[in-house]
């Protein structure tokens, strides 16, 4: 009797895939921000700089203001520490604490809303969004129970490269119409005198009325372009300007 060719096939279980790695983390990004703020019958200039680290799992914020806001002072700079989408926050010079909630994909989140408590009872909650242009929030102040004030805040996104030049501009006054005015005056009579020198008083008489006719039909124009370039820098180095040399020293 033949026998048969027996076949033993060994089975075994396929090989354990390795978990994927996690996937990387974004890099860190900075934005920086100014425009205004608007409330309780004030306006004021105010920037602000972002960092956005997931590494550190942290978001900082600087902010700063041309006057002393309801914190009783001008920059803050405020630590968020990230849970998943939520939030605890301190400022680091002890102005105020609090708690918030992130919307949006992780580390890219485009809103945000939080609650500070400030010392005295007083509560602030605010809602934060990122535009295409740079970032709003609306701000209620509230102590007691009751709302003590609304602010909003406007903010356009700037070079960081320009932080410190612009952070500089807040402790010059805000422009507006007698300050672009001054300068412009300023400018336009150093400028006609440069070239006169010496001359008989009737003589100057005539210059006086010819610089007076210029700057009535140019001085118009020329505030509509300092409040328009918002410059406050400038502006404030052509009012002081004593010299057509000192007005060259304006041009940045």
């Amino acid at each position: 009797m033949k026998r048969g060719l027996v076949f033993v096939v060994a089975c075994s279980s396929a090989p354990t895939r390795p978990p994927e790695p996690p996937a990387p983390l974004p890099a860190a990004t900075t934005i920086c921000y100014a425009g205004v703020s608007t409330g309780m019958g004030q306006r004021s200039r105010t920037i602000a700089r972002r960092i956005v680290d997931p590494a550190a799992r942290q978001i900082t914020e600087d902010v700063s203001h041309d006057d002393a806001g309801a914190h009783g002072a001008k920059s803050f700079h405020v630590v968020m520490d990230v849970d998943g989408d939520h939030f605890t926050m301190k400022e680091t010079g002890g102005a105020f604490t609090g708690t918030g909630t992130l919307s949006g994909e992780p580390w890219q989140w485009t809103a945000w809303s939080s609650v500070s408590q400030i010392a005295g009872g007083i509560e602030v909650e605010s809602d934060d969004e990122l535009t295409p242009t740079g970032m709003k929030a609306t701000k209620q102040i509230h102590q007691g129970g009751k709302v003590l004030a609304t602010t909003e805040d406007a903010l356009k996104t700037f070079d960081c490269a320009q932080w410190d030049a612009v952070k500089a501009t807040l402790a010059v006054p805000a422009l507006d119409d007698a300050a672009c005015d001054h300068a412009c005056r300023n400018y336009a009579t150093l400028k006609f005198w440069q070239g006169v020198g010496d001359v008989s008083d009737e003589l100057h008489q005539q210059k006086a009325t010819e610089l007076e006719t210029k700057l009535s039909q140019g001085l118009a124009t020329c505030v509509e372009q300092c409040l328009s370039a918002n410059d406050a820098i400038v502006t404030a180095c052509l009012v002081a300007a004593k010299s057509v040399d000192d007005l060259g020293a304006c041009d940045h």
